[in-house]
């Protein structure tokens, strides 16, 4: 087996436990919610033993151990329970959702990394002056206040400009222009899967209706990245590998290709992190462009207590950070020859 098999394999071991610890505590959570679910599902007017029929169909007349290990056994089995709102699987469910919400997340991403962290490291690795300065200084003020910017009103203003007043952006009616059907489903990402099926027509209605979404937050959630990213240039500016390259004559896109890759795992750390809050983050957005994904699913299942739905969308949103911390080791392994010497 190869190191980075071997190193993979380490970090599975250690993910099993902490999707136990989750599912432990989304049990428990959820079952500490005030209300009677079955009494949610049934109604006022329901009688005792009608009450009764659903707390047995649900399993809620079980001990609570005997509910977690139905509970796990079906998790491992793929089903996540029914949603008593919307009559569906839950797992059904989060597939529809999912997708165009993990799109949106991972353009507004793309953006801060390949556009932000870029400027950031060029701003932090030129030599020093009036103009740098300032302007370097200014990308830093960015990166400590963009986190304060709430980005629902973020998106409400850049609505209210790009929409309401110059008639740029289209209205917040969701994916699609009306009378449009999304495209067939290959992934359940409409950008990718009109591009890959050709069609033009819904790629084009979808591409304008990401633009500001995927900016709001790129803008809100991209600041601590690109924080991160001028301060690791900084200090590693100054680090003696760096000095003697320039000592070395060495062309400055070559040192700013050694700048980028000594900052690629603080980058990634802090990417990981910010990924779980977008998870969060996108709710507000969603529902302010009417953009009907995993978040205002979740949001939809607290509020009608639905509590298969509220435990499906808590484990997968649980999987999902794992799985970004799991891309952020792999990124350590391949960028950082001390990862490799202990793999």
């Amino acid at each position: 087996m190869g190191r980075l098999p071997r190193y993979f394999a380490r970090r599975l071991i250690f993910i099993l436990p902490q999707l136990l610890g989750v599912l432990i505590l989304t049990f428990i959570l959820v079952r500490m919610v005030p209300g009677d679910p079955a009494r949610i599902i049934a109604g006022p007017l329901m009688s005792e033993e009608g009450l009764q029929l659903v707390r047995e169909r649900m399993g809620l007349d079980e001990p609570l151990p005997v509910q977690f290990g139905y509970y796990v056994r079906n998790v491992f089995q793929g089903d996540l329970g029914y949603s008593w709102f919307t009559g569906n699987p839950v797992i059904e469910d989060i597939k529809i959702r999912l997708p165009v919400t993990l799109e949106l997340l991972a353009l507004a991403l793309l953006v801060a990394l390949f556009v932000m962290v870029p400027i950031g490291i060029k701003v932090a690795s030129a030599k020093k002056g009036v103009v740098n300065n300032i302007f370097g200084k200014g990308l830093f003020g960015y990166g400590m206040a963009a986190g304060a910017f709430p980005d629902f009103w973020l998106g409400l203003i850049l609505l209210f400009v790009f929409y309401a007043v110059l008639g740029w952006a289209p209205a917040p009616t969701g994916q699609l222009d009306i009378g449009l059907s999304p495209p067939t489903r290959i992934t359940g990402m409409y950008l990718f899967d009109s591009l890959v099926t050709g069609n033009w027509e819904v790629f084009r209605s979808h591409l304008t209706r990401l633009i500001l979404p995927v900016l709001v937050l790129a803008f809100v959630y991209g600041g601590g990245i690109l924080k991160v990213a001028i301060v690791a240039v900084r200090q590693v500016r100054e680090s003696q590998f760096v000095n003697f390259a320039k000592v070395c004559g060495l062309p400055s896109g070559i040192i700013e290709n050694y700048l980028s890759r000594a900052v690629a795992p603080a980058v990634a750390t802090i990417t990981a992190v910010m990924f779980g809050f977008l998870v969060g983050g996108a709710v507000l957005v969603e529902k302010v462009f009417s953009w009907n994904g995993f978040g205002m699913y979740a949001v939809q299942s607290v509020l009608n207590s639905d509590y298969s739905a509220v435990q499906g969308v808590v484990l997968v949103s649980a999987v999902l950070n794992l799985f970004a911390y799991m891309v952020v080791d792999i990124v350590y392994f391949v960028v950082d020859p001390r990862v490799k010497t202990i793999a």
